[in-house]
């Protein structure tokens, strides 16, 4: 990294995101610090990142108990879920990139039986981190069929879930356009693996090693 890069900054950024956005906890957080024991810039940040984390994902616990009962994100999780049940695959937080999410589904689509889905909808890590912010959720979609038509009609099939759930999704029509869902509030509680408090001691060598 360059010499005026502040390291520690970027790494407490980024697992302030990543615990904002719900999909990180107690154990991705110890797997997250392990690789960072493989970077020269960010291991001797490692005990810093890990007791900011900490220190992150206990006030989110804190907050999430003020949370509504059901949250957009809930809404999107039903949606998705009403998606999938059509036959239309709906990845959450899938990878980092456009293309990310592309492989993913296709992967996912070639290991069932050929009929199975009919295309699918995906967010991944970029448009989790700008809703995170308070940015619209961008929704990317594709049809397994070849052809402007059944994409269209995959894009279609997506609005109407996600009104049914009361967003007011934002989308052109055009089937090489990805849609987007405005105003939503990103409250995803957290699968918690440990009960709330002071952390457990950690053990074996990353312990050893970071302290």
């Amino acid at each position: 990294m360059e010499d005026d890069f502040d390291a520690l900054a970027y790494y407490r950024e980024t697992v302030s995101v990543m615990v904002a956005g719900g999909f990180f906890n107690e154990d991705d957080l110890e797997t997250y610090i392990a690789d960072m024991a493989f970077d020269p810039d960010g291991a001797p940040h490692a005990n810093a990142v890990r007791e900011h984390a900490r220190s992150v994902m206990e006030a989110k616990r804190a907050a999430e108990a003020g949370w509504p009962a059901v949250t957009d994100w809930d809404r999107l999780a039903r949606a998705f879920d009403a998606l999938e049940a059509s036959g239309i695959l709906a990845l959450h937080n899938a990878g980092m990139t456009t293309s990310d999410a592309h492989g993913d589904a296709w992967d996912l689509i070639g290991r069932d039986p050929a009929g199975t889905w009919r295309g699918f909808a995906f967010y991944h890590g970029q448009d989790l981190e700008r809703a995170v912010a308070g940015d619209p959720l961008f929704i990317g979609f594709d049809a397994v069929a070849e052809g402007a038509k059944p994409k269209r009609g995959v894009g279609e099939e997506i609005v109407a879930a996600l009104k049914a759930e009361g967003f007011k999704p934002e989308w052109t029509g055009d089937p090489e356009t990805r849609l987007e869902v405005p105003g939503i509030i990103w409250q995803k509680r957290t699968d918690w693996v440990r009960p709330a408090g002071p952390p457990a001691a950690g053990n074996g060598f990353w312990r050893r090693l970071f302290g």
